[in-house]
């Protein structure tokens, strides 16, 4: 009795994170940029269209919140993109400009969207 009701809990949990982040649906022309290749990814970038939330921890001041952001308004097709996003404080676009070098972008692999939020970590 207490698996179902620890179950329905978790099962609970996860559709209304699911209602509340949803999936993105932002289109851009990604084509141009280079195809996702997750065996041969680079660590020491963070690609904004495929990346986990915990790749933002490497840089301060990303983790959690601004992190989100980007994972929310994802996908990009140029770092413009991503300066543009509505609601972006000036210290937040500065800190993005301060890090560009940090950060990639691949084409958006449609196969990690729940990913991004959460990377097993927490799964049944």
């Amino acid at each position: 009795m207490k698996a179902v009701v620890r179950f329905s809990i978790i099962a609970l949990c996860a559709i209304t994170i699911l209602c509340t982040f949803g999936f993105p649906v932002n289109a851009v022309n990604a084509n141009e940029l280079p195809k996702t290749n997750v065996i041969k990814i680079d660590s020491s970038t963070i690609d904004l269209n495929n990346s986990n939330i915990n790749a933002f921890k490497k840089i301060s001041g990303f983790y959690p919140t601004l992190g989100r952001i980007l994972i929310q308004n994802a996908p990009y097709s140029s770092l413009d993109d991503v300066l543009n996003i509505a609601g972006l404080t000036e210290a937040q676009q500065q800190k993005i400009k301060d890090n560009a070098d940090k950060f990639t972008l691949f084409q958006p692999d449609n196969s990690l969207n729940r990913e991004r939020y959460n990377n097993s970590l927490y799964r049944l």
